[in-house]
C-alpha cells in the first residue's frame, strides 16, 4: 500500500495475532508476518455450523488441532493415498478454495477428479483490471493444471454436457469419451450468456470469461486498422449493474490509451455508450454509489441510455456497422449502431442442467439447500436429497436464501463444501452454510481509483484502488506462488535415504533422490548406454532346424522396429514394434492416446503402414468402479489414435500395478523401401516435424512449475499423429527417418550417426523448434 500505511498494517497485524489466540487458544496458530512490503498470513475458515441434531440450535463447533488452514495433510512427501481409491469425488468446474483444502488435508481412499473446460480459469474480480491494463493475462488466471498437482487430482480438460444421476456418470462433450463415473458430484459451472437474437460472433458476451478475455484481446489487436474515414468507432456496453459499469470505465480508459499510444485522437476515434433496461444504473446499490459512478461515467466520456432493453443485433453489410435493436420504456423501439457490442447482461444457467433430473428453480439454477445439497423433485413435491450431489457458486440458489450472481459468494463458500464433502465420504455431520446479506464492493471508477459499495456506505478514492488490487492479488497468490513446491521432495527423500545408499557412495544417493520425480514420458525409458550393454551382454540366438522366417532388421542392428518376412516363397516383409509408457498425465483418455500415438509412431518412422495392435494395460490397485474407469477411459483413448491409423486393436492383456501403464506391440506392413535410420549422405538436410522440449515440460509439470498452457502445448503435439508427416517426407524423397521419443533429440540423433557409419551431422541451435514451456 505504501510507506505512509504501512505502520497501519502493522498495527492491525497486532490485533489480528490477538484476534486469533482468543478464538483458537486450543489450536496451533500461525501467526502472520509483515516485512513491510508485503503481508503473508493465511485464510482462517469461519467457524461454520455444525448440522442441529433434533431440532437442537447450530452451534460453533470446536476447533481440532488436525484442522486448519496450516495442515499439509498426510505425507506431503509420501506416495498419495488415493493410489487405492475406493470411491470418487467429481468436482466440474472451477473451486479454487476447495481443491486447496484437498491439498492441505486429503482424505485418504479417495479419488480427487476435476473436469474444466478451461484450464486457465479467469478471476472475475480482475476481469476490469485486466481490460484496463493492469494485469496481464497470466496474472488474472488460476492456473488449474498446478492447482490439481497440489491437490493430488486427476485434472481432465473437457467439458461436461450431462449428468445421469440415476448411474451416477457424467457426459462429456467429446463424443469419443466414454461417461465418467462418480460416487460424490461437486458442481460449480458458472453461468452462460441469455439467448439473444443475433448472427454468432456479432456480440461479445462477458460469461464465459475466458472467451470474453481472448475476443478483447482481437478487439485491441484491431486498433491499428481503425480509419479516421469510419470514426467515430461504436462500442456498446449492455446491462446497467455493477459487472457493465465498471466494465465500461474499463474499456474506455484502455481504449483511449492504447489510441494514443498509436498517435490517433481518442476524441475523434472513440465513442462508448452503455444501454440498460431500467431506469437507472446499479439499482441495487447506494444511491451515493449510482451518483459517484454516474459521474465517473460522464467523466469519461460514456454515453448512457436508460430505458434501452437490448432485444437482438444484426450485422451491417459489406462493411457497415452493425445494429442493436432496443425496447424503449416509454414505448416503440431503435436501433444503436456498433462497431463492437459488449453483452454484460444478467446471464442464464447452463440449459443442460435442467434436463438433469436435478431440482431446479423458475431461472433453471440448481435448487440446494443450506447443506449445498442438490436434490430430486420427488411425486409429492418434495426434494430428495441423498444424491451425494452438491453445487457452489453462481450455477446454485439456496432455497429461501435468493442472491445476486457474484463470485464472492462461490469464495466464501468454499470452505464449507469441503467439510460437506469430507462429512459425506467419512459418514460426518454436514455443515450449514447460509451466503451473507451483504459484502463490500470496490468498483474501479476509470481514473485509478475506485468506489466502496456496502449497504448505504459510498466511499471514492484512489487508495480503494489499491486496496482492491491488494485483495485480488492476494487471493491470487494463495492459489498460484503460494503453494507450497513439490520439488521439496527430492531433497527431503535424499535427506531421509537408508544407511545402506549412503554408505554406497554419490551414485546411490543421487539415485534414490531423484526417484520419487522420475518423468514418466522420458525416464520411463532406460538409458541408451546401459540398454546396449545389457543387450550386448546377451548369447547369440540358437541356430533353428527349421527356418520360420527371415529376420531383416533386428536386435543385431536395432531400428525403430523389427521387420521380419514370413512366407515359403514369396517373403512378406512386416514390421514390429512394441513401445510402454508410464502415465505422466493425469487423464487417462489423454495418456490412452499419447501412448498410443507413439508407438504408432515406429511404423510411422519406417513407413510402414500399421495394421493391427496388442496391448499391454496396467491400472492402479482400487475398488471395481475406478478400475474399470481408468481402463475404459484410458483404452478409449488408444482407440481414438489406432482407429484414425487404420490399426485394429486385436487383442491384449490386463494387470493391476502401482500405477497407470499401457503398452503396444503394433504390426504393420513394410513397403518396398521402407526406411531405417542408416542411409544419411553428406549434404542432407535434417528435418524435424514437431518442436522438441515435452520431456522438460513434464519435468516441470511433476514438481508443479509448468503452466496449464505449457501442458495443454505439449498434449496437442503429442496426440497428434506423425503419420501424414511422415508420408510426406517418403514423397519428397526421405532416406532415413527415426521418432524423437525417450532417448531426446540427441540421442536419437547419435543413432542416426553411428547406423549411416559414424558420420557427422551440423546442428544451429537457433533453428531448432521448441515448445514455448520448455524453454522458460
Amino acid at each position: 500500500w505504501g510507506p505512509r500505511r504501512r505502520s497501519d498494517v502493522a498495527a492491525g497485524l497486532g490485533l489480528l495475532r490477538a484476534e486469533f489466540a482468543r478464538r483458537f487458544a486450543a489450536t496451533q496458530v500461525w501467526v502472520p508476518s509483515f516485512d513491510g512490503a508485503r503481508i503473508d498470513c493465511c485464510i482462517v475458515p469461519p467457524l461454520a455450523r455444525a448440522a442441529p441434531a433434533d431440532g437442537a440450535a447450530s452451534a460453533p463447533p470446536s476447533p481440532s488441532p488436525s484442522s486448519g488452514c496450516c495442515r499439509r495433510g498426510v505425507g506431503a512427501d509420501e506416495a498419495p493415498t488415493a493410489a487405492r481409491p475406493v470411491a470418487t469425488v467429481l468436482f466440474f468446474a472451477p473451486n479454487a478454495v476447495l481443491y486447496e483444502s484437498f491439498g492441505m488435508a486429503p482424505v485418504d481412499g479417495v479419488r480427487v477428479t476435476l473436469i474444466a473446460r478451461d484450464v486457465e480459469t479467469p478471476y472475475s474480480g480482475m476481469l476490469p483490471g485486466h481490460v484496463a491494463g493492469a494485469y496481464d493475462r497470466d496474472e488474472c488466471h488460476v492456473d488449474l493444471n498446478r492447482l490439481a498437482r497440489f491437490a493430488r487430482a486427476r485434472l481432465v480438460d473437457g467439458e461436461v454436457v450431462g449428468i445421469d444421476v440415476a448411474t451416477q456418470t457424467l457426459r462429456l462433450k467429446d463424443p469419443r469419451r466414454p461417461p465418467i463415473p462418480y460416487d460424490v458430484l461437486s458442481l460449480n459451472v458458472g453461468i452462460t450468456p441469455k439467448n439473444v437474437v443475433a448472427p454468432p460472433g456479432l456480440l461479445t458476451p462477458v460469461k464465459p470469461i475466458a472467451t470474453f478475455s481472448e475476443k478483447w484481446d482481437a478487439l485491441l489487436g484491431r486498433l491499428r486498422s481503425w480509419e479516421v474515414s469510419r470514426a467515430p468507432y461504436d462500442v456498446i456496453v449492455v446491462g446497467g449493474g455493477a459487472g457493465g459499469v465498471e466494465l465500461a470505465l474499463a474499456m474506455v480508459a484502455r481504449l483511449k490509451n492504447e489510441l494514443s499510444t498509436l498517435g490517433k485522437d481518442p476524441a475523434a476515434f472513440l465513442r462508448v455508450t452503455l444501454a440498460t433496461r431500467g431506469p437507472e444504473l446499479l439499482r441495487s446499490h447506494a444511491v451515493g454509489v449510482r451518483r459517484l459512478l454516474a459521474a465517473a461515467l460522464e467523466r469519461n466520456g460514456v454515453r448512457v441510455l436508460l430505458g434501452h432493453e437490448a432485444k437482438g443485433a444484426i450485422d451491417g453489410t459489406d462493411g457497415a456497422k452493425g445494429a442493436l435493436d432496443c425496447a424503449l420504456a416509454r414505448g416503440g423501439s431503435t436501433t444503436i449502431p456498433f462497431d463492437e457490442c459488449v453483452w454484460c447482461t444478467q446471464a442464464a444457467a447452463a440449459g443442460w442442467l435442467g434436463g438433469s433430473g436435478l431440482a431446479v428453480d423458475a431461472q433453471g439454477f440448481l435448487r440446494i439447500d443450506e447443506y449445498q445439497r442438490c436434490g430430486r423433485l420427488t411425486s409429492n413435491g418434495d426434494v430428495d436429497r441423498s444424491l451425494r450431489v452438491y453445487a457452489a457458486g453462481d450455477c446454485a440458489s439456496v432455497d429461501g436464501h435468493p442472491r445476486p450472481k457474484a463470485g464472492v459468494f462461490a469464495v466464501m463458500a468454499g470452505m464449507a463444501l469441503y467439510q460437506n464433502l469430507v462429512a459425506d465420504l467419512e459418514g460426518g455431520a454436514p455443515t450449514a452454510h447460509w451466503p451473507q446479506e451483504a459484502f463490500l464492493g470496490l468498483l474501479g471508477d476509470g481514473r485509478g481509483g475506485a468506489v466502496a459499495s456496502r449497504g448505504n456506505l459510498a466511499l471514492e478514492a484512489p487508495w480503494l484502488w489499491d486496496l482492491k488490487d491488494w485483495i485480488d492479488r492476494k487471493w491470487m497468490w494463495q492459489y498460484s506462488g503460494g503453494l507450497p513446491p513439490l520439488e521439496d521432495d527430492v531433497e527431503e527423500n535424499a535427506s531421509n535415504a537408508p544407511a545402506a545408499a549412503k554408505r554406497a557412495g554419490k551414485a546411490a544417493l543421487e539415485a534414490f533422490a531423484k526417484a520419487p520425480m522420475r518423468c514418466g514420458g522420458c525416464g520411463a525409458k532406460v538409458g541408451a548406454s546401459v540398454l546396449s550393454r545389457a543387450l550386448a551382454s546377451l548369447p547369440k540366438p540358437p541356430s533353428l532346424a527349421e527356418k520360420r522366417c527371415d529376420v531383416l532388421v533386428g536386435i543385431d542392428a536395432p531400428d525403430d522396429g523389427a521387420v521380419v518376412a514370413y512366407g515359403e516363397t514369396a517373403k512378406v516383409p512386416v514390421v514390429h514394434t512394441v513401445d510402454f509408457f508410464r502415465s505422466f498425465v493425469s487423464d487417462p483418455f489423454v495418456f490412452g492416446r499419447v501412448a498410443a500415438n507413439h508407438a504408432l509412431s515406429d511404423c510411422d518412422a519406417m513407413g510402414a503402414a500399421p495394421a493391427t495392435a496388442l496391448a499391454l494395460c496396467v491400472v492402479p490397485y482400487g475398488g471395481g468402479r475406478q478400475v474399470e474407469d481408468a481402463l475404459a477411459q484410458m483404452m478409449a483413448g488408444a482407440r481414438v489414435a489406432l482407429d484414425a491409423a487404420g490399426c485394429q486393436l486385436v487383442g491384449g492383456h490386463t494387470c493391476e500395478g502401482a500405477e497407470l501403464g499401457l503398452g503396444l506391440a503394433v504390426n504393420g506392413a513394410a513397403p518396398p523401401g521402407y526406411l531405417t535410420k542408416g542411409g544419411l549422405q553428406e549434404g542432407d538436410a535434417l528435418v524435424l516435424t514437431k518442436p522438441l522440449g515435452t520431456g522438460a515440460v513434464f519435468a516441470g509439470d511433476m514438481r508443479a512449475l509448468a503452466t496449464a498452457r505449457d501442458v495443454r502445448g505439449a498434449l496437442e503435439g503429442m496426440c497428434r499423429s506423425n503419420g501424414p508427416a511422415a508420408a510426406v517426407l517418403r514423397e519428397h524423397g526421405c532416406v532415413a527417418c527415426t521418432d524423437v521419443t525417450g532417448f531426446g533429440f540427441l540421442g536419437h540423433l547419435a543413432e542416426l550417426c553411428r547406423a549411416s557409419g559414424g558420420c557427422r551431422v551440423s546442428v544451429e541451435l537457433s533453428n531448432v523448434p521448441f515448445l514455448a514451456g520448455a524453454t522458460r
